[in-house]
């Protein structure tokens, strides 16, 4: 059931609206596709977050992915991803 909207949406905050329901649209098939290889290729899985973990590391800290921001940011942006991936592990393994 869909609720009425309270007032018009801003032009802008439609776009990252509708940029936000795909990223959720994404996450779900994501999460469907991860909890169904913990279910059936589970070492396989934990291996592959693993050799993510160590990439993302490795592309972040180089400062060859996410160029346009400074040191500092691709640190933030390093951590967070760091941190998704291990709480990601952590949730696949107790959702399969």
């Amino acid at each position: 059931m869909s609720a009425e909207p309270e007032s018009e949406v801003s032009p802008e905050r439609a776009v990252m609206i509708r940029l936000r329901a795909r990223l959720a649209v994404v996450e779900r098939a994501a999460w469907f596709g991860l909890v169904h290889a913990m279910r059936t290729k589970p070492s396989e899985t934990v291996a592959y977050l693993a050799s993510e973990r160590e990439r993302c590391a490795e592309g972040f800290g180089a400062g060859g992915w996410a160029s346009d921001l400074s040191e500092a940011e691709r640190a933030l942006l390093a951590a967070e991803v760091d941190a998704g991936l291990v709480q990601l592990g952590e949730d696949a393994r107790e959702g399969a």
